[in-house]
């Protein structure tokens, strides 16, 4: 039987796969555009540094199952990349929280001097196109789909690529639009993107909703809103509603330890300012941000 092994890392933080079977595996990932998307980027070593595995996957063993004792998780049988893929974002993920780093399901852009979050929150409806309105208007991307930040609230690392444009086979999702469609609809081109380059401390968070049935809103959010969106941001990415594939859900990896950290994390990064606010199209989110941005400079 042969064995291979690679680590994958993301803001520094090793995930060891070991893969064992009749045929040599020269990679586990054909593709990491994924990866890199819900991670923030990640790097692929083949010197690996961990004494044990995270993942260990059988692809010739019979059948399609899934093990996990609470350190390590073993793959039986054949899985689809996207599969895997899905599985690696939640392991790493997961890592990353246990070494102090912070995963927000969130854009960021500089803009007007300032660096400026849209979350995702429970809705999860605006955060691409309000950015790529942040970004016509002269603003840089920080990052699109994931913020990694410390303790401090300091950007550690983001996305870049503003859309995923191709999911891997166990990722397929008819539901999710085109998301050229979505720039179609609200812009006549997008622009021109600028990567903000210099170090990052969010200064404000904004909740996007665009939505044209209601009237535009734009106001100061309550602390516990500010906590409860944010809580929803974080634990996104450990996969708590996934299902991997037919009868096999995403394992446990929260626990209880790892969600009191990140409440403790989030009460302190929500002392900054936050706003929620409603529009009927990116160019009313970014109208009412900018009257928020004129009153903070007085």
């Amino acid at each position: 039987m042969a064995q291979h092994i690679e680590e994958i890392a993301a803001a520094g933080v090793p995930l060891r796969v070991d893969v064992v079977s009749e045929r040599q595996y020269e990679r586990v990932l054909q593709d990491e555009e994924f990866l890199n998307y819900r991670l923030a980027g990640v790097r692929r070593y083949l010197d690996y540094t961990l004494a044990e595995a995270d993942l260990t996957w059988y692809p010739d063993a019979p059948g399609k199952r899934m093990e996990y004792d609470g350190k390590q998780v073993i793959l039986y049988g054949q899985w689809y990349e996207g599969e895997i893929q899905r599985l690696l974002v939640s392991l790493l993920a997961r890592k990353m929280f246990k070494a102090g780093l912070y995963l927000f399901h969130a854009s960021a852009v500089h803009y007007r001097g300032k660096n400026i979050a849209f979350i995702g929150g429970e809705s999860n409806s605006g955060k691409t196109m309000a950015q790529i309105e942040a970004c016509r208007r002269g603003g840089a991307i920080i990052s699109t789909e994931t913020i990694v930040t410390d303790a401090s609230g300091r950007v550690v690392m983001g996305s870049k690529n503003v859309f995923l444009r191709q999911r891997a086979k166990g990722t397929e999702r008819i539901d999710k639009p085109n998301q050229d469609e979505g720039v179609a609809k609200f812009f006549s081109r997008p622009p021109e993107f600028t990567i903000y380059e210099g170090p990052a401390v969010l200064d404000l968070v904004i909740l996007p909703d665009i939505d044209g049935n209601y009237a535009p809103l734009a106001g100061e959010m309550a602390p516990y809103e500010r906590q409860y969106q944010t809580f929803h941001c974080l634990c996104d990415y450990l996969g708590m509603h996934i299902l991997l594939a037919p009868g096999l859900p995403m394992p446990l990896l929260d626990d209880q330890q790892l969600r009191v950290q990140r409440a403790n994390f989030i009460e302190q990064f929500t002392k900054r300012p936050y706003y929620y606010i409603r529009g009927a199209n990116p160019q009313v989110v970014i109208d009412q941000l900018d009257e928020i941005l004129n009153r903070m400079e007085g």
